[in-house]
């Protein structure tokens, strides 16, 4: 049985330098033989590897490090553009590291040293990849590979890998030492402190981050977050409700009103006060809170209200695909003519692109339009759908792949020579 293994793995690399001079040979691979060809070592040579890690340690760890220090020189021929190699290299990957967990009897050091001389020169790799291996490695082996990283000066890998294992006294050795380079180490350390119920001590952490601008605009919020969680969590309520209402007041993120009521436990939620604040900034913020909390009432009523160039125009900010999302859940809360507005925005929107990849988006939004609308009563407010249709026909008569789309998609819908002509369909 081991020798039939040991002939297998021999096997392996033989076809591997078959198919890699393949690869290397007869002009560059195109996008579909490029995906063919590494489908084929995946299945060949990857799979099969990886379902003898276990057996054969030792020779699968070899083999699979051979293997991956070619991939460079054959991928150079061909269009990777596919995506393939990166589940043939994830596979590979996988066995070479399984065939390292499985050395049981091997000192932890000796199977840092063989990872940290293979990863810390990989390109393709960053620290990121112990996050996905943590479990199968164990704490020990990282622990070496993070020593390894310290005495090569490259303080940021370890100390990923230091948060990655836990090592709060570690982590705090770093911070004395100012090795800390990234945001990120300062918001996870003060995670870790306050998983193991030192709340106190990430307040501490992060008014330190904040007097060193160790921080960005952009990660402002999530050290606000952190800061009024520690606070909460220090029994800091008062302090934690003042942090939580300045936060939304910067940016309007629904997560400070939820961090706000929990810090007031019982007590008033004060919703009304980040309504208006988000109101002061504008509709769109506005809209996003509401539909947050589930307010539907309010955002009807704001829409209504509003004229529809200053709707289109606050709707901008948002995506799509939320507006679509708004409109059905206005329709399920009883909103017909807001969430058919609404869909005649994303209409227009889509055509007013002027590319007719967009228009099956605009006969989709309209379908959904005319399904709301259904039994609502034409009004200046809202017109009827053949009132809507005739028009957009008139703004964009010219437009033929549009309406070619909308005929094709929408029953009842023809354009011919006379114009455009809509009957709804009697169920």
């Amino acid at each position: 049985m081991l020798a039939a293994s040991l002939s297998g793995i021999k096997s392996f690399w033989d076809r591997f330098l078959k198919l890699s001079r393949r690869s290397t040979t007869g002009g560059p691979k195109d996008y579909y033989e490029a995906d063919a060809f590494y489908d084929d070592l995946t299945r060949s040579i990857a799979q099969p590897l990886e379902k003898i890690a276990g057996t054969l340690p030792e020779q699968v760890e070899r083999l699979s490090v051979k293997i991956m220090l070619e991939f460079e020189r054959f991928s150079e021929n061909s269009d990777t553009s596919s995506g393939s190699w990166m589940d043939y290299y994830s596979v590979v990957l996988d066995a070479w590291m399984k065939s390292l967990a499985a050395q049981k009897n091997s000192d932890p050091v000796f199977i840092a040293k063989k990872i940290f001389d293979f990863v810390a020169n990989e390109i393709y790799f960053g620290s990121g990849i112990f996050r996905t291996y943590r479990a199968l490695l164990g704490s020990d082996v990282l622990r070496a590979v993070r020593d390894m990283y310290y005495q090569k000066k490259r303080h940021r890998e370890a100390l990923d890998i230091s948060i990655l294992i836990r090592d709060i006294d570690s982590l705090s050795e770093s911070l004395k030492k100012g090795e800390f380079c990234r945001p990120e180490h300062y918001f996870d350390y003060a995670r870790l402190l306050m998983d193991e119920i030192r709340p106190g001590e990430a307040i501490e952490l992060l008014l330190y981050m904040d007097k060193q601008g160790d921080k960005k605009y952009s990660d402002k919020t999530t050290w606000d977050e952190l800061f009024i969680t520690a606070l909460i969590e220090d029994g800091k309520s008062d302090e934690a409700m003042e942090k939580s209402m300045a936060a939304f007041s910067f940016r309007c993120d629904t997560r400070f009103y939820r961090l706000y009521t929990k810090a007031c436990g019982k007590g008033n939620d004060n919703v009304q006060s980040f309504l208006n604040i988000a109101k002061e900034k504008g509709l769109d913020p506005y809209i996003c809170f509401a539909s947050d909390i589930a307010r539907f009432d309010l955002i009807d009523n704001c829409i209504t209200a509003t004229p529809k160039e200053e709707l289109i125009s606050s709707l901008a900010y948002l995506t799509n695909s939320f507006i679509r999302t708004l409109s059905s859940t206005l329709y399920k809360h009883g909103y017909a003519i807001t969430a058919t507005r609404l869909r005649r925005i994303l209409v227009e929107d889509a055509i007013h692109q002027a590319k007719s990849k967009y228009y099956s988006y605009a006969a989709s939004d309209m379908k959904k339009a005319i399904d709301y609308s259904e039994d609502l009563e034409e009004s200046p407010q809202l017109p009827g759908t053949e009132t809507y249709f005739r028009t957009l026909y008139e703004k964009h008569k010219r437009k033929t792949a549009l309406w070619s789309v909308m005929a094709e998609k929408i029953q009842g819908l023809s354009v011919g020579k006379d114009g455009i002509r809509y009957e709804r369909s009697q169920a």
